[in-house]
């Protein structure tokens, strides 16, 4: 039986799709399974045993190429199962003669509760149990744990359990954390060695690993994975450092859990201000914060992070 499953983009995103592979792979260990992605994004299923095709896509090449990638690499798939639900993957659904499943996205349902306060169930399933609830029916298997599902990233490089991983960027500022430097200040009286990387800039601190700017994405794994836990804002990275394994403090300011990328797996915190009431203000941040005080990220102070990563690292 041969699987296909679809998501290009983005980072985040497609590393959460990894622990629905893996949970198939363990559940129907006959199953072939490929995944479908943007070339940019092939790095994050280097090495995992489970995935037996990555069929990259190059979109700079522009739409012919996709049509060939699609004519010439998912003709004999038995089930394809979109995880992205745009329009190149929902063609597939009338090109292939492959079994075609897709998941539910529940956009509205995250609007309104934005806008109107309008809660729903579906904002309280995890992005991996929707990733995996097309998938069950056809092959006949049941939603497990929520840890079953966690993403999984394989790296191979030595790991120092006193660096600490650093992510406080993110692509909206009310996602970002704004104690970048105390923080920094704060481990390393603590004995531990903050590792900035990713697309920002780290701050001007002795005593800190700069690995920020634009870098390959293996690069970046290879810095996430030599790492013993991680520090980062709602973004791709820590969902890296949860698929590599590493304690995690995830800090949440403008976005909440009911968007279904929160740190729910074992081994992982979510830092978060449920006080402050005007949360969430955006499905995916914003660049200023609406009330202009931000309190959502200006009250997880460095002290709370560090005592929170205590907690995952003994220390």
């Amino acid at each position: 039986m041969k699987l296909l499953f679809v998501r290009f983009s983005s980072f985040g995103d497609v590393i959460l799709t990894t622990g629905i592979m893996n949970y198939v792979s363990r559940m129907l260990p006959e199953a072939e399974i490929d995944v479908m992605t943007y070339k940019q994004y092939a790095p994050v299923f280097d090495n995992l045993p489970f995935v037996h095709n990555v069929i990259d896509y190059d979109r700079s090449k522009g739409l012919k190429e996709y049509l060939y990638v699609v004519q010439n690499e998912t003709e004999d798939h038995d089930y394809i199962f979109d995880l992205h639900r745009k329009l190149r993957s929902v063609f597939l659904k009338f090109h292939s003669q492959a079994e075609y499943h897709h998941y539910k996205k529940d956009s509205k349902a995250r609007r309104d509760f934005v806008r109107k306060g309008k809660d729903n169930p579906r904002l309280h399933m995890h992005v991996v149990q929707k990733y995996l609830e097309p998938v069950l029916s056809p092959l006949g298997l049941v939603m497990p744990d929520i840890d079953e599902l966690r993403p999984v990233l394989i790296r191979h490089v030595e790991r120092d359990e006193k660096r600490v991983f650093i992510h406080p960027f993110a692509s909206k500022n009310t996602k970002t954390y704004p104690y970048a430097r105390e923080l920094a200040e704060l481990l390393i009286k603590n004995g531990l060695t903050p590792v900035f990387a990713g697309m920002g800039k780290a701050p001007e601190t002795d005593g800190i690993v700069d690995e920020t700017g634009r870098k390959k994405l293996a690069d970046m794994l290879d810095i996430i994975a030599s790492c013993g836990s991680a520090v980062s804002s709602d973004s791709g990275p820590m969902h890296a450092a949860i698929g590599l394994g590493l304690p995690t403090v995830g800090i949440f300011g403008s976005t909440t859990k009911h968007f279904g990328f929160y740190p729910a797996f074992d081994n992982c915190i979510m830092l978060e201000d449920n006080r402050v009431n005007c949360r969430p203000c955006d499905v995916h941040g914003l660049d200023k914060c609406p009330e202009n005080h931000f309190s959502c990220m200006k009250n997880l102070t460095p002290d709370k992070v560090l005592d929170n990563l205590k907690k995952l690292i003994g220390t």
